[in-house]
């Protein structure tokens, strides 16, 4: 984990230090100095917002700082587009980022994130489980330095109506089989859809189903095949997705589901938040989560997640600093969590605080571990353009515009280029 130091010797190293004596009240490493420029710029996914605004009124009542929230898409991809782009140009509009995947080991490699070691104390690393940390090097650090902190675990659940179909399907001969007798396209109504937009979703959802093959989906191989497979047959054969999918983001594959237009789905876990805030609609039967539905070598889900970066070029970069221990801290993680769902994780701090609550996701979470099938994110070290390029290749079979095993050889070639 890079360097470890004490409680102690972290308040001397850090710009907190200074103002400990000014703010006594103020429990952790994220006091600042008051004279310090007062805006302190959090850019985070806006479901993420009201959950953000409901913990800063201590942080900034003892800071005398202003925390101001930025949106940041939803897409990894799009999200690192952006990103470079303003660090490139030698500029950065936020001093705190909620970072993806596919973007932070990028920008790491690249030199414009601010190490963490020093800023995010070892108590924070030590809440984390030992499986969390055992990722970390590859896709929160570099180089011996970790330059992101996660603030998401996200496994894709498996949703379904239990109101309207009771079970759901448990293999993928189950999946055709359920789809066919609930799909009544003439009504609009599916047996399942995602979000399969291209620039980052169209990878997720087939790097879900390669989870269940036991491919290798940067390989091009027979277990992409296999899920690229079903995938073209649930859309064009059986009909029991809407052919529209592939333009389809995840608000609105969120709305169909719950224009009860889908009877299951795969989704992130800010799902359960987002249908509990549709007061009107909810009910726990409408959103029950069962496991993934078993492929050629069982069930799975991938898992990865969003964390908290400090640009180099940060400007407010003490303001940042206490921001991001603060949000952070075993004190507040649990605090997010209660507030959205996307914010659960597998921290000794959270799950303390949340045992024995009956939350959907932290449930969820135990269900999925007991059965063994979360599965790594597939790592590429050019993540965003490997991405991209099973995208383009696999989806020219899933709009017919070419044979399997023409886009599996066009998805190889383009992954040969970024070697």
């Amino acid at each position: 984990m890079s360097e470890q130091m004490s409680r102690r010797n972290f308040l001397k190293s850090s710009a907190a230090a200074a103002a400990l004596a000014a703010a006594p009240k103020m429990r952790g490493p994220w006091v600042i100095n008051r004279r310090r420029q007062n805006t302190v710029v959090l850019r985070i996914q806006a479901f993420a917002h009201e959950a953000i605004q409901a913990v800063l009124p201590p942080f900034q009542e003892s800071t005398g700082l202003t925390v101001q929230l930025d949106t940041g898409p939803s897409s990894g991809v799009e999200h690192l587009t952006e990103a470079t782009t303003a660090y490139a140009a030698g500029d950065s509009p936020w001093d705190v980022v909620s970072d993806s995947d596919e973007g932070a080991p990028v920008e790491a490699r690249a030199g414009w994130l601010e190490p963490l070691d020093g800023v995010i104390p070892q108590e924070t690393w030590d809440d984390f489980p030992q499986g969390m940390r055992d990722a970390f090097p590859v896709w929160y650090g570099y180089d011996g330095a970790m330059y992101r902190v996660p603030h998401e675990f996200a496994v894709g659940y498996y949703f379904y109506r239990k109101d309207l179909i009771g079970e759901a399907p448990k293999t993928w001969e189950e999946v055709i089989e359920k789809g066919l007798e609930v799909t009544d396209s003439a009504n609009n109504v599916w047996a399942t859809a995602d979000g399969l937009t291209k620039g980052a979703l169209m990878f997720v959802y087939l790097a879900y189903l390669t989870s269940q093959t036991g491919g290798d989906i940067f390989a091009m191989d027979d277990g992409l095949a296999n899920a690229a497979r079903l995938l073209y047959e649930m859309i064009n054969t059986y009909k029991i997705m809407p052919q529209d999918v592939i333009n389809m983001n995840y608000d609105q594959q969120n709305e169909l589901y719950m224009d009860d237009k889908v009877m299951f789905m795969r989704q992130w876990p800010f799902f359960q938040s987002v249908a509990e805030g549709n007061a009107a609609w909810y009910s726990p039967d409408k959103v029950a989560i069962a496991l993934p539905p078993a492929g050629p070598m069982g069930g799975g889900s991938w898992w990865g997640g969003w964390g908290f970066t400090i640009p180099k070029l940060a400007p407010n970069m003490d303001g940042a600093k206490a921001l991001i221990a603060y949000l952070t801290s075993n004190e507040v993680a649990p605090q997010l969590a209660a507030g959205q769902s996307w914010f659960v994780m597998p921290r000794t701090s959270i799950l303390n605080a949340m045992a024995g609550t009956g939350n959907p996701i932290v449930d969820a979470m135990g269900m999925y571990a007991d059965a063994g099938v979360i599965r790594p994110r597939p790592f590429h070290p050019r993540a965003a353009e490997a991405q991209i390029a099973v995208e383009d290749a696999i989806s020219l079979y899933i709009t017919k515009q070419a044979t399997l095993q023409e886009a599996l050889q066009t998805g190889k070639d383009l992954l040969a280029a970024l070697e």
